[in-house]
């Protein structure tokens, strides 16, 4: 089968959705499909390159900027069009949110499309900007929901509470995100050698946004004495976060390394005790960094976000444990639980791991999303 993925970015680009894409695309290559990624530079004014990664043909198009979070690629069109005519696919994966994506309503279609929902493009209320420009990206959505033959969601939850797919759920299969171990292989611990004297440590790890709560992990912190905390990523709340730390006097305990590369995340993940995602809006659609660190033995700590994918991974009392929202109190009391049960820790971070391999492993994903092109 030849397939064609039409994705935002890719690896080495970070990110959960880049990642997964690396993953399914290389997933499917070593089942013996022929594909194809056609995603942006995520360096502007670099020139369209073609190269072979992992047996799968990636394109990066140049891009002009930024519009949104958009990439501003108008030789987008000009690389997809012959692409189609030499490569003829037998379906068209298109990952959104992407508005490159919106070049395949003017092509007439020679094969399937599916569309995979990773998430809306506004969940949140808070971002008032990007709830104006929806109005006029929602036309298109639209159109573009209409256009597809089958929608993969992550997840019940965000499925049932996405006003975009509401109207099309006789055309959709929930089908989870995964990823392949090996990306992070060589770090595996659940750390049952660690001295009695050993720092505990709190990992997480996403962009600072607004909606990461990385703040009220923050406030939980001072609430949780002789742990250390690590906090990995970069983006427009980082300065307000380093604010609030120095203001608490937290700076021994709470670290920001910022972005990291991918040895020292691997790093980060085999030797922190435990992983936290203190997200507080359902923009956090999946959370596919839980996968990771339950793919290592880790145990989670999360919050139970309405809407949000992240309570379908996490399984409260079984791999970890859920709080409640933007509650800096419910978090301490959680990681405190853990803090003090080493055993429930461990137990919990094998059952991460077993979960992971029976629902998440990229392989099995890769199994379902191919049964779901073959009803096409």
């Amino acid at each position: 089968m030849k397939i064609l993925h039409i994705s935002k970015f890719y690896p080495p680009e970070p990110g959960g959705i880049e990642n997964f894409v690396c993953d399914l695309a290389g997933a499917q290559a070593k089942k013996g499909h022929d594909v194809c990624v056609l995603a942006h530079q995520a360096e502007f004014n670099q020139p369209t390159r073609w190269e072979r990664v992992n047996g799968v043909n990636v394109g990066r198009v140049r891009s002009f900027g930024e519009l949104a979070h958009a990439p501003v690629t108008p030789e987008f069109p000009l690389q997809l069009l012959p692409l189609l005519s030499r490569f003829r696919p037998d379906v068209i994966h298109a990952h959104l949110p992407n508005l490159s994506a919106f070049w395949l309503l003017f092509i007439k279609k020679s094969c399937p499309l599916v569309l995979h929902w990773h998430a809306d493009v506004v969940s949140s209320l808070i971002d008032r900007k990007m709830r104006m420009l929806y109005r006029l990206y929602k036309p298109w959505e639209l159109l573009l929901l209409k256009k597809a033959d089958r929608i993969i969601a992550t997840s019940d939850a965000y499925l049932n509470t996405s006003r975009p797919l509401s109207g099309f759920k006789e055309k959709i299969r929930v089908i989870p995100l995964g990823l392949h171990p090996a990306r992070l292989a060589g770090g595996w611990s659940v750390r049952e050698t660690a001295g009695p004297n050993a720092a505990f440590t709190v990992l997480s790890v996403g962009r600072f946004a607004y909606y990461k709560g990385f703040e009220y992990l923050v406030e939980a912190a001072e609430k949780v004495p002789e742990a250390n905390f690590i906090l990995v990523g970069g983006g427009p709340r980082y300065p307000d976060i380093q604010k609030r730390v120095a203001r608490k006097g937290l700076q021994g305990r709470i670290q920001l390394p910022g972005r990291v590369t991918a040895e020292r995340l691997k790093e980060l993940f085999s030797d922190c005790d435990l992983f936290c995602l203190p997200s507080v809006e359902r923009t956090e659609a999946f959370g596919m960094v839980l996968l990771e660190a339950m793919s290592l033995g880790k145990p989670l700590v999360t919050t139970k976000v309405a809407g949000s994918g992240m309570s379908e991974v996490n399984v409260n009392g079984s791999t970890g444990l859920q709080v409640p929202p933007a509650d800096a109190d419910a978090l301490a009391d959680a990681l405190n639980t853990l803090k003090h049960a080493q055993q429930l820790r461990l137990q919990m971070g094998e059952q991460a791991r077993r979960r992971f391999e029976a629902h998440f492993h990229i392989s099995f994903v890769a199994e379902q999303i191919e049964s779901f092109y073959e009803i096409l």
